[in-house]
């Protein structure tokens, strides 16, 4: 009886899956570089207090252990912070340029019954010293191309700022959580649910007039622009909109300024972010592949003000969407079997060795029987139904064609030789 001792949200990668887990990996490094972005790698372990008082990962939802020291450590939940802590760790001027990428797992304990997933597979960028909104542009971009180079063309970008709604409620005097509130309300589109919070409230009906056009501030660019003009009530709100036209603008110079849609009423669970937040989807994908935004503020928990933009891609997500669409192109490796008597040992080993120098996978099988009836064995097995057979025997070659072994001058061109 077999006993399976798996785990609940945690996936096991079979070998077809992690494939195509390196293809789109290695996609993706080499589009980071080429943005000038170098890979690093944080623990997976990181000190428990470095998540304690962030609102945006409750503390159930951590993995906890205690090390022989007595000190709660937790299973990385989060890329960006421990990243943010390395660039201030490494790089003390402020205003110093760093562009990193990464591939980590992250791992969270949800709560949520509708939520299996616990280890996460991300890669992502993270850009810091730089506030100017070709950064957000460049970042954006860099996300949109992250899928056009998997073969992903139908992208959407849902684009806001979180800063546009605080610099708004700011107007009023709410506690953190009464505003924590109301962002919920308003990124779950619920105008009956904001409507009955502003009189439970006794909110500014002027204001509160805004509050409400806020989930509705969704659509193209330039139409979402002029709307939130007129709904600016402070040089805050009026600096935002300046920045939003200034990112898309360069990201219509790129020509990427077709995937984005604005989308002002919507909000993030993590909450360091400070500005502009964004989420990537593709086709009918019910849940965003990348998530990303700015967070300027971030640094000032290591004790270097700092500002910051980045996103971060589900990688398995994503690759779940690439098999169903059918969008997951491997170019099938060669497999080379090479079955042999015990006489010819040296002859077949000294073969495989240059054919793996080429680049390709060989096997050797020393026999003592049938050959045919090794081939038949192994083809029955699922990692050996795509090889290429071959057989030495007293110094000859053969190929496996047609259910038997034929003469053959050679093994892809190549003999070995004991000399």
């Amino acid at each position: 009886m077999l006993t399976s001792y798996t785990i609940e949200g945690f996936e096991n990668i079979q070998y077809q899956g992690f494939k195509a887990l390196r293809q789109i990996e290695n996609k993706l490094n080499d589009l980071f570089k080429s943005y000038g972005y170098h890979q690093i790698a944080t623990p997976t372990f990181e000190a428990y207090d470095l998540y304690a008082n962030e609102d945006a990962i409750p503390s159930d939802d951590l993995f906890k252990l205690v090390n022989h020291q007595g000190k709660v450590l937790a299973l990385k939940p989060d890329a960006t912070l421990p990243v943010a802590r390395m660039a201030a760790i490494n790089h003390h001027n402020p205003e110093e340029i760093i562009k990193f990428s990464y591939l980590t797992n992250i791992y969270r304990n949800f709560s949520s019954p509708d939520t299996v997933k616990k280890e996460i597979t991300q890669m992502g960028v993270e850009y810091f010293g730089n506030e100017r909104p070709e950064c957000d542009g460049e970042i954006i971009a860099l996300a949109i191309e992250s899928l056009i180079a998997n073969g992903v063309t139908d992208i959407q970008i849902d684009l806001g700022h979180v800063g546009f709604i605080n610099y708004l409620l700011d107007e009023l005097s709410m506690t953190q959580e009464e505003r924590s509130t109301l962002f919920r309300l308003i990124d779950n589109k619920n105008i009956g649910d904001i409507r009955d919070f502003l009189q439970e409230h006794r909110i500014d009906p002027a204001i509160g007039k805004i509050i409400v056009e806020l989930p509705m501030l969704y659509g193209h660019p330039t139409e979402v622009f002029a709307k939130m003009e007129k709904l600016c009530v402070n040089a805050r709100m009026e600096a935002v909109v300046t920045s939003l036209k200034a990112i898309y603008h360069h990201l219509d110079i790129v020509g990427l300024a077709g995937y984005i849609t604005f989308d002002l009423g919507f909000t993030s669970q993590m909450n360091y972010y400070s500005d502009i937040i964004f989420k990537a989807y593709v086709g009918n994908w019910g849940e965003p592949v990348i998530d990303g935004g700015r967070y300027d503020t971030m640094s000032e928990k290591f004790g270097i003000s700092r500002p910051a933009c980045g996103f971060g891609i589900d990688v398995l997500s994503l690759m779940d969407y690439l098999e169903q669409h059918s969008l997951l192109v491997t170019e099938p490796s060669s497999h080379r079997v090479i079955l042999y008597y015990p006489m010819d040992k040296c002859q077949t080993y000294r073969l495989a060795s240059r054919l793996r120098l080429k680049g390709e996978i060989a096997e050797t099988f020393k026999i003592e029987d049938s050959p045919e009836d090794v081939v038949r064995s192994l083809c029955a097995q699922q990692l050996y139904r795509k090889a290429d057979y071959y057989l030495v025997r007293d110094g000859g070659f053969f190929q496996w064609e047609d259910g038997r072994f034929a003469p053959a001058d050679a093994i892809c061109g190549l003999k070995g030789d004991c000399q």
